[in-house]
């Protein structure tokens, strides 16, 4: 069922909603099933929507999102070993409520991507195929996994300042403020050595430090190429005129038309994200109510951090279960409890 009561009736009649579309990892395994039973609308726009996510799947090597995200949730946890399905049940969990909040009466005015999120962001507001957003999905997947080998990410509970004092104190200039995703929740990246030791630095300082199940590098000068070879990779993939502005927490402005939208998605591989800005942005351009389109309540936090008295809606829980690597096998802390605001 839905974790708040049914998102409409929580609405006023001159609200306007901004859908948050948070990055892999943000979340647990989303329980799709349990947003099916909310109504007949619901459950086919559910389906409608992981059907065509295995539209853009290989044929090869990759499960049905159908089964293990709706008919036999019990599968996801084996399936989600191999690398990139996690993020794809994001992804296609991202859409599905999207489409199951417009069916049940929430329409956004505004959407926020963040990170990897900005595909299902884009996706949302119409400007790609939901078909050929997962298969720029599995494409960033694997060159993130091949480029960004070696490296990784890591939270900090303070802002940026307080992490780059940390970088500092390690003098370890190669790890980069990668994500500020609230005032007090800074992501590092950086190569795997140089990031444990500003990891250290930052708990020597007083500062909770924990690194990431994140494998690879992101949003990190280093992946500089990394960008252009998806870029190239996904440019063929036709873009579609904007149904809504899409605040973008890189480039720091909501995308127009005349965007190359292929090119800002790739910005995101190297680019930092620095997602206060945008929820503020969105505030301020008339959003009276922040609703997480996806599992959890990740981005929800991260705008009642960052906009005091922010309204928030989280339509869909997580499943209780925790699949390999932590919580959905990527975004989960490495020790310790895992915290939605804390992920990249």
């Amino acid at each position: 069922m839905f974790s708040d009561p049914h998102p409409a009736e929580e609405l006023k009649p001159d609200d306007a909603c901004a859908f948050l579309f948070a990055g892999t990892g943000s979340a647990g395994a989303p329980d799709l099933p349990a947003l099916a039973r909310t109504g007949r609308g619901a459950a086919r726009a559910v389906a409608d929507v992981l059907d065509a996510v295995q539209e853009g799947l290989p044929r090869t090597r990759w499960p049905s999102m159908r089964t293990i995200l709706l008919d036999d949730p019990a599968a996801y946890r084996t399936a989600a070993r191999t690398p990139g399905v996690a993020q794809l049940a994001g992804y296609a969990a991202s859409v599905a409520v999207d489409r199951a909040l417009r069916t049940g009466g929430v329409q956004p005015a505004y959407a926020v991507g963040q990170s990897f999120g900005e595909i299902a962001a884009l996706v949302g507001a119409g400007a790609f195929a939901i078909a050929d957003g997962a298969r720029m999905a599995v494409s960033l997947v694997g060159v993130l996994a091949r480029r960004g080998r070696g490296g990784g990410m890591g939270l900090l509970e303070d802002g940026e300042d307080g992490a780059r004092a940390a970088i500092d104190a390690a003098a370890e200039p190669q790890v980069v403020v990668a994500s500020l995703n609230a005032p007090s929740a800074t992501v590092v990246a950086g190569p795997d050595g140089p990031l444990e030791r500003v990891l250290d630095a930052a708990r020597g300082r007083g500062v909770r430090a924990v690194r990431l199940a994140v494998p690879y590098l992101s949003h990190h000068p280093a992946m500089a190429g990394a960008d252009d070879e998806w870029y190239t990779m996904i440019r063929r993939y036709p873009q579609r005129p904007l149904e809504l502005p899409v605040h973008s927490p890189v480039r720091g402005r909501a995308y127009h038309d005349g965007d190359d939208l292929h090119r800002a998605l790739a910005d995101c591989i190297v680019k930092p994200v620095r997602l206060p800005d945008a929820l503020r942005a969105v505030h301020a351009a008339g959003a009276t109510v922040f609703a997480e389109a996806g599992a959890g309540n990740a981005l929800c936090r991260c705008a009642r951090l960052t906009v005091p008295g922010a309204r928030t809606l989280t339509p869909l829980r997580e499943r209780p279960h925790h699949g390999p690597g932590g919580r959905d096998g990527e975004g989960a802390r490495r020790g310790g409890k895992a915290d939605p605001t804390a992920r990249p």
